[in-house]
């Protein structure tokens, strides 16, 4: 396969997700990190660290304008949060290593197969088990707790905020979806993950850089678009979609990591 068609099918890679990202507030690190090392044969680590390089620029800009009156509400705990975030994911990217790459992919589809059925629970339910908190501000060492627990992995698994940050908001919390969902975006506006990036890239050297920056165009314009669509329709359909889509990623990235096929 040409370099040429190798950036084409991670732009195209990262627009579809991008949308997805916009729509859901998740960054969707887990889907493109499978899809790098489905269509484009990249290793587990190698896929891993062109997605964090990709998150290393604005990637959540649009969204991040359109939502820009709920970040207002709500900028300290996304700064502790985000500052946290930068710090550890680090040490989540030196955990990656310590394991070959089929043990973390089974690692990581597990994972991703626990969320899945997470998202699916609680889409069923659509009621979070604590009261709205909407209008409260959420202890900014929680924020930093919480920032710190989803920057290692993050970090270790190669995937963004949000797939994390979103269950912790709505179902731990009881933040509204809408506001969880724009402060996911917002936590991945910074570079946060330049401490795995530092890992992958500059000591591994396992980071393809012109493919991290095409991917990063091509999620930024179709993110913004994702999100506008999720402010006049977000449904049920739409979460439980998602879901399904995270157990399938799980379920193929275990068959992988036991070397089935």
């Amino acid at each position: 396969m040409s370099f040429g068609c190798e950036l084409f099918i991670a732009s195209l890679i990262a627009a579809i997700v991008g949308f997805l990202g916009g729509y859901t507030g998740i960054a969707g690190g887990p889907f493109i990190v499978f899809l790098l090392s489905v269509s484009l044969g990249y290793s587990q680590h190698l896929a891993q660290g062109t997605v964090l390089a990709m998150m290393l620029g604005p990637m959540t800009i649009l969204p991040v304008i359109d939502g820009w009156n709920i970040i207002g509400k709500r900028w300290k705990e996304i700064l502790v949060a985000t500052l946290a975030y930068m710090v550890f994911s680090l040490g989540g990217a030196e955990i990656a290593y310590l394991f070959s790459s089929p043990v973390l992919k089974l690692v990581f589809g597990v994972f991703i197969i626990v969320l899945g059925l997470t998202y699916i629970l609680f889409s069923m339910s659509r009621v979070s088990p604590i009261a709205d908190r909407s209008d409260k501000n959420v202890p900014l060492v929680l924020m930093a707790l919480i920032g710190a627990f989803i920057g290692t992995v993050g970090g270790m698994v190669g995937i963004g905020a949000g797939i994390l940050l979103i269950p912790i908001l709505t179902i731990g919390l009881g933040i509204e979806q809408l506001e969880a969902q724009t402060m996911s975006l917002a936590l991945l506006l910074p570079p946060v993950s330049i401490g795995a990036v530092a890992k992958y890239g500059f000591l591994e050297n396992d980071v393809i850089w012109p493919v991290a920056g095409l991917m990063l165009l091509a999620y930024i314009i179709t993110s913004g678009l994702g999100y506008r669509f999720s402010l006049r329709h977000r449904t049920l359909v739409v979460q439980v979609v998602l879901s399904v889509l995270l157990v399938l990623a799980g379920v193929i990235s275990i068959i992988q990591g036991a070397g089935l096929f």
